[in-house]
């Protein structure tokens, strides 16, 4: 007999139902066929051989009412009570498909009790037939080989600062479902057993190697580099965060989709109990997927994962395509991710057989496929983990994994959706792929994990603990906000400013600083009750450590409070560290010193240099020299920042480092002078002095000699001078009258 065409059979089939099915029936039923229904199946069967199937039940129904179900609990993921229903219903729908057409041709090899999915074995072609006609019947799967996606860091992405902000995935787990974990490696705690001791951080490690029809007896794989590296990926990303492993691969690299499918289900099963955040499946089929693939087997097990809020991460495959990614990696609810350098590499080959000829950071690598529906680049290239260095999309897939674990901790209200949105928002860095032109986000720690900081505003500042005299706390100004009529902290119009509030529990000096935060800071301390009026201590925007960090110190008062605000220069912001140190004990030695002319000449001005030293132990704050200027003696300027009242000079020098000397010049007009007439100088600062005696110093000042000599008339001298000439002009005009010849007088009237 001629071999019989099981596609054939099937649509004849499918005419035959037509008056027995609903048009949405039907459709459940013509939805059963692959694509492409493999000729592998039509002679195995023709040949009355048995086939090995994946069957999706058609749930919708249950997820409606389990979408209610969220909605009225409140609910934004499955919780126990809503997995305990999905299980009781999943269990009747099976029933109801299975058992009215139970019969020997058709064997259950495995029952996901929490996915609407199970593992059958057809042992005639009228078997199949008569199953994939049945209501309830939504699909049916070829269980197609899987293989590991891998070709053969941390900085890129921000994970070192999000360890800084304490966010590390504490109480979360991780499902790595690959080819086992070597756990006794120190990257997971030097375990000598799983869960053993307590800081081991793989807590289940489980085989999931079913044998076949296709391949016969298979054993676990027995080489676990690949899943060790990627477990370790995971953990550097999340340090605090847990390993489940799963090790669905056989000794000769081969994973099938009904093995994958219950590891799923293993998840979904023990999602509450171990708080599992994301499923990473470093794997993938050989098939290109030009959209996503509602049909594939991954479709339904992956989007019930992410109800139960499980987030499944998945590597792109590194076929190279620019237009298409691999199964599982096409499912419209997995995490998609592909691979990006991290830094230049020069020239490289790969054994896919294309090559990068240049190689920088954030760009996409010629194996990474690429698709409109990919969700996320992550780096993939030389990721060396406990102590194994591979490159592929399988090492840049356990990134996106630990990243999510992380979020998951920070965020546990969050359901999948939001956490996956969080990836993605607005403000990661997004990258381009030349070869299709495309843009997607890449993979940032530190933008994922940003939410408007809960000190934003002067009344919710957040208060710094005082029980110590010294502390360090780690923060976001990440979409920080500035208030209306708050002031320019700094000098600089700033524009994403969050706040502290910190009260004094003992008198003394306090330094402050932003050491360590990633973007230019503004410091300011400030006194007050309200934004708009509060008073300036001191600020401070770029001190001499250099990276656009400040620094500042005051004296403070037992019992006062004070407010601290960090701005960014300009409107940056980013990952912040604020540093503090009170020191009760603190004192300076400051001393002072005066030069100059000692002998001046009235009239005129002079020069005097007034030099000021602080010898410690501690830098002085508020530093004033003060100069007190002698009768007849006025100020005319100087180079520091001066204030005069009367005839005594303040001027302001701010903070002195120990050992750091400072000058100022000052011109005084001299215009008279007494007898013993001095300049007086003094320090002082905010700190105790240890020594008095070298805080004032003064210098003699006496009129020159040439003064005295002449060298300039004063004015009792042009008196005397006008005196004499007077004399002499009177002198001189009776000598000439007694010089004239003696004349009669004449009459002034007129002769007769």
């Amino acid at each position: 007999m001629a071999p019989v065409n099981l596609n054939r059979l099937i649509g004849v089939l499918c005419l035959t139902l037509l008056t027995q099915l609903s048009f949405s029936q039907l459709a459940i039923a013509a939805a059963t066929l692959p694509p492409a229904l493999s000729d592998r199946l039509s002679r195995e069967l023709d040949a009355g051989n048995p086939v090995d199937l994946i069957i999706e039940y058609d749930d919708a129904e249950i997820e409606t009412v389990t979408k209610t179900m969220r909605s009225r609990l409140a609910k934004r993921r499955d919780n126990d009570e809503i997995r305990a229903y999905k299980v009781q219903k999943y269990k009747a729908l099976k029933d109801q498909v299975d058992l009215p057409i139970r019969r020997p041709e058709i064997e259950d090899l495995q029952s996901y009790s929490h996915l609407p999915m199970g593992f059958k074995r057809f042992k005639s072609k009228a078997a199949l037939e008569a199953f994939i006609a049945r209501t309830g019947v939504k699909a049916v799967h070829i269980n197609e080989k899987m293989h590991l996606v891998s070709t053969q860091n941390f900085s890129l992405i921000n994970q070192p600062l999000s360890y800084k902000l304490g966010k590390q995935g504490a109480g979360t787990s991780v499902v790595v479902i690959d080819n086992g974990v070597d756990y006794t490696k120190a990257d997971f705690g030097s375990c000598t057993g799983i869960a053993s001791p307590s800081s081991c951080k793989v807590i289940a490690s489980l085989d999931q190697v079913t044998s076949n029809l296709f391949t016969g007896i298979r054993q676990a794989a027995t080489n676990h580099n690949h899943g060790t590296n990627v477990a370790a990926t995971v953990l550097g990303v999340a340090p605090a965060s847990k390993i489940i492993s799963f090790n669905v691969f056989d000794t000769v690299a081969r994973a099938y989709p009904n093995d994958i499918i219950a590891a799923i289900d293993w998840g979904i099963h023990n999602q509450g109990t171990y708080n599992i955040a994301s499923i990473n499946l470093s794997l993938g089929g050989s098939d290109k997927f030009a959209s996503p693939c509602n049909n594939d087997w991954s479709a339904s097990a992956i989007s019930r994962a992410k109800n139960a809020g499980i987030s499944v991460v998945v590597a792109a495959g590194n076929g190279g395509y620019n237009d298409g990614l691999s199964s599982p990696a096409c499912a419209p609810d997995a995490v998609s991710v592909g691979a990006v350098y991290d830094n230049n590499l020069g020239a490289i080959t790969w054994g896919t057989g294309c090559t990068d000829t240049t190689t920088a950071a954030d760009q996409v690598v010629c194996f990474s496929n690429s698709a409109s529906f990919l969700k996320i680049l992550a780096p993939g290239v030389n990721i060396t983990s406990a102590g194994i260095t591979l490159s592929g999309t399988s090492q840049a897939a356990p990134h996106v994994a630990g990243a999510i674990a992380v979020l998951r901790s920070a965020f546990p209200s969050e359901d999948a959706t939001q956490l996956q949105d969080r990836l993605t928002n607005s403000r990661v860095p997004r990258v381009t792929d030349p070869r299709n032109h495309l843009s997607f986000p890449r993979l940032d720690l530190l933008q994922a994990l940003a939410s408007i900081p809960t000190n934003n505003h002067f009344d919710s500042a957040s208060a710094l603990p005082n029980t110590n005299n010294s502390g360090s706390i780690s923060s976001s100004s990440i979409l920080a906000t500035k208030e209306s009529d708050e002031p320019n902290h700094a000098g600089n119009i700033g524009g994403q400013s969050v706040w502290w509030k910190w009260t004094a529990p003992a008198s003394g000096q306090l330094s402050i600083d932003t050491h360590d935060s990633n973007y230019d800071t503004l410091l300011a301390v400030y006194t007050g009750t309200a934004v708009n009026s509060l008073s300036n201590i001191t600020s401070n925007d770029n001190d001499d450590f250099g990276g656009g960090n400040s620094s500042v110190l005051l004296q403070v008062q037992a019992g006062q409070k004070y407010n601290i605000a960090v701005d960014g220069a300009d409107g940056a912001a980013g990952f912040l560290q604020l540093n503090w140190r009170l020191d009760p004990l603190a004192n300076a030695n400051l001393s002072v010193s005066i030069s100059g002319p000692a002998a001046i000449t009235l009239g005129t001005s002079q020069p005097y240099l007034i030099s000021v030293n602080n010898t410690g132990p501690q830098a002085a704050t508020n530093v004033v020299a003060t100069t007190t200027l002698p009768t007849g003696a006025t100020f005319v300027s100087s180079n520091a920042n001066c204030a005069v009242t009367s005839n005594i000079v303040n001027c302001l020098l701010g903070t002195l480092g120990v050992n750091s000397p400072v000058s100022v010049t000052m011109q005084v007009q001299w215009n008279s002078i007494g007898s013993n007439t001095q300049l007086l100088a003094s320090v002082s600062s905010d700190l105790p002095d240890s020594t008095q005696v070298n805080n004032a110093a003064s210098m003699p000042v006496a009129i020159s000699a040439s003064s005295e000599m002449g060298d300039g008339p004063t004015l009792p001298e042009w008196g005397m001078i006008f005196m004499m000439a007077l004399m002499i002009a009177i002198g001189r005009q009776a000598q000439l009258r007694s010089l004239k010849p003696n004349r009669p007088m004449q009459s002034k009237g007129k002769g007769r």
